[in-house]
C-alpha cells in the first residue's frame, strides 16, 4: 500500500509537485474535479490532462490536500496468488514449534537492499489447526530515486503450509510487489529445508508448479475454459469472459485467422469473448498462445452474495519468463450486493481469493488425470 511521506504534515505541494502527486493511479479524475468545482472552477473535460495543470496553478488550503492525501493513502494493494503442491510424509506434523520462526534478516540484506522488515516473520496456526499454517509480512521500501511521495512504501505479503491429509498438501504464496514474491520465495525454501531435516518432507521432493509450457495450446485452452464457463462450483458462476490476452504461433495460419500473422500480442477487452468464432472454434486452438483471461463471476459464499472479476493465467510470459511463466490469479474488483466496510470487504475478498485458489487446484489435478488417461 502507499506510505505518506513522514513530514508529510509539513508539506503543502504546489506546481510542478503537486503535478506529479495529483497524476498518481490511486487519485481519481472525479475526486481532482471536486475540489476544483469547490473553488468554484468547472471543467468541461475531467481528464487528468486538463483538471491537473489547473489544479497546479493553485495554492491549495490544508484542508483540500488533505482530501488528496486520503485518496493516495487509502487505497488497497491487489494481492495475486500463486499455490503449489506438495507432497508430505505419511502422518506428517507440520506444526512444530521449534521450526515456526523464518531467519531473513541476511536475504534482506543481500537481496533487497532498499527494504526492512516491520515485525519478525513467523508461521501461526489458521483457525487453531496444526495443518494449515500461515505467515504474514509486511515489507518498508525505500527508494530515494522515486518522487517525495513516493520515497516510501509498505508492501504486505503471506505464505502457507497446508496438509490436506494422505500425504497431499498445498503452499500458497500472496504478493503485493515483485519484493514480496521474492521475500516470500526464499522463505518458502528456508520452511521446506527445515521440514526435509525433520523428515516432514522427502529429500528428493519438488513443489509442483503450475508452468505455462506444461501445456499445449489446445490444453491452455481447455485449462482456462475449466476455469470460467465450465466451472462446476457451489459458491462460484462464471458470467462473461470480457478479457484475454494471446498471440498467434509464428507459422502461417488458417485462412479465417491469417489477419493475425504479424500481431505479436492481442489484447482483445469486450463482453463474451468465447464466443468470438476464433475462441470458440477448437480448430483454431493450436495456433494460438493464450496466457491471460480476465472474467466476471457472481459469488454466494457465507451469506454474501455479489460479482467480482478475476484474472488468471502467466503474467510472466509476456516478460523474460516465457515458456517457464508459472500461473497466478488476482482479483481485481469486487461488488457486494449489500454495502460493507473496508474491513469486512478486504476479508471478503481474501476468503474469494482463497476459494478460488482451492477450485484452481481441483481443476488442475483433474486436468492432469484426464490427460494421464489419454496418454
Amino acid at each position: 500500500m502507499n506510505h505518506e511521506h513522514k513530514d508529510i504534515q509539513k508539506i503543502l505541494p504546489y506546481g510542478e509537485q503537486l503535478r506529479g502527486f495529483a497524476n498518481q493511479k490511486y487519485i481519481s479524475q472525479a475526486e481532482l474535479a471536486r475540489i476544483l468545482k469547490e473553488r468554484g472552477i468547472y471543467a468541461l473535460n475531467i481528464d487528468k490532462d486538463f483538471t491537473v495543470p489547473l489544479l497546479q496553478t493553485l495554492l491549495l488550503s490544508p484542508k483540500e490536500f488533505d482530501k488528496i492525501r486520503e485518496a493516495f493513502s487509502t487505497k488497497e494493494d491487489n494481492k495475486k496468488v500463486i499455490s503449489r503442491d506438495i507432497q508430505w510424509a505419511n502422518n506428517a506434523q507440520i506444526y512444530l514449534p521449534d521450526t515456526l520462526n523464518v531467519e531473513v534478516k541476511d536475504f534482506i540484506a543481500k537481496k533487497l537492499p532498499t527494504c526492512t522488515l516491520e515485525q519478525p516473520i513467523r508461521l501461526v496456526q489458521v483457525d487453531n489447526n496444526p495443518d494449515h499454517l500461515k505467515a504474514d509480512f509486511t515489507i518498508k521500501r525505500n527508494d530515494i530515486n522515486k518522487s517525495w511521495f513516493e520515497q516510501t512504501n509498505l508492501f504486505t505479503g503471506s505464505f502457507e503450509f497446508v496438509n490436506d491429509g494422505n500425504g497431499k498438501g498445498r503452499v500458497i504464496i500472496i504478493h503485493t510487489a515483485p519484493e514480496t514474491k521474492e521475500l516470500a520465495e526464499f522463505a518458502v525454501k528456508e520452511q521446506i529445508r527445515k521440514y526435509k531435516e525433520k523428515g516432514i518432507i522427502a529429500q528428493d521432493e519438488q513443489l509442483r508448479k503450475i508452468i505455462f509450457k506444461d501445456f499445449t495450446n489446445e490444453e491452455r485452452f481447455v485449462f482456462f475454459f475449466r476455469l470460467t464457463n465450465h466451472l462446476q462450483s457451489d459458491y462460484f458462476k462464471c458470467e462473461n469472459i470480457k478479457d484475454l490476452a494471446m498471440k498467434p504461433e509464428d507459422i502461417i495460419l488458417p485462412e479465417e485467422i491469417k489477419w493475425m500473422e504479424d500481431m505479436n500480442k492481442i489484447v482483445l477487452s469486450g463482453n463474451y469473448l468465447d464466443k468470438k468464432y476464433f475462441i470458440e472454434d477448437k480448430k483454431y486452438h493450436k495456433n494460438l498462445i493464450l496466457w491471460s483471461i480476465d472474467a466476471t463471476y457472481t459469488f454466494n459464499f457465507n451469506g454474501q452474495t455479489g460479482k467480482y472479476t478475476i484474472n488468471f493465467g502467466f503474467p510472466d510470459f509476456a516478460t523474460n519468463k516465457k515458456e517457464n511463466a508459472e500461473f497466478e490469479l488476482n482479483i481485481s474488483s469486487l461488488a457486494p450486493d449489500k454495502s460493507i466496510d473496508t474491513r469486512a470487504r478486504t476479508v471478503l475478498k481474501s476468503e474469494l481469493l482463497s476459494e478460488m485458489d482451492k477450485q484452481k487446484s481441483i481443476v488442475y489435478n483433474n486436468f492432469l488425470d484426464y490427460k494421464n488417461k489419454k496418454q
